[in-house]
C-alpha cells in the first residue's frame, strides 16, 4: 500500500490508491453477472442463491423502519434492515401508485 507513504508525491500516491480500490472493486477478470460470488465460487456452490429479478412488491411482514434522524450525519447510523425496510416500503407505495396509473389510463383509453 504504497498510497500511505508520505515520502511519495500525491499524485503518485492517488495512482497507488486507484489501483489498489480497482482491484478491491473488481476482483473478478472474466466476470459473468449471472454467476457472480462475491464470496468465492466455494462458497456458491455450498450457499446457492441463485439470482433473480425481485418482485413487484418487496416483503416487509409488516415491519416497519425506525424513525430517520435528521442531521449532517443523516444515514450514518441506519442499520441494513431499516435501510432494507424504508427501500421496500417507498417501492412499494410507488407500485401502487404506478398500478392505479395505468388502470386509469386504460379506462381514458377505453372511452
Amino acid at each position: 500500500m504504497k498510497y500511505l507513504d508520505k515520502n511519495l508525491s500525491i499524485e503518485e500516491r492517488q495512482a497507488d490508491y486507484k489501483k489498489v480500490m480497482d482491484k478491491k472493486m473488481n476482483p473478478v477478470s472474466d466476470f459473468n453477472p449471472e454467476t457472480f460470488e462475491p464470496m468465492g465460487e466455494d462458497l456458491a456452490q455450498v450457499a446457492n442463491r441463485p439470482k433473480v429479478i425481485p418482485p413487484k412488491e418487496l416483503k416487509t411482514y409488516g415491519l416497519k423502519p425506525k424513525e430517520i434522524r435528521d442531521g449532517q450525519m443523516i444515514g450514518m447510523y441506519e442499520s441494513k434492515q431499516d435501510l432494507y425496510l424504508i427501500f421496500a416500503h417507498r417501492c412499494n407505495e410507488m407500485q401502487k401508485e404506478i398500478d392505479l396509473l395505468k388502470k386509469e389510463i386504460k379506462l381514458l383509453k377505453n372511452k
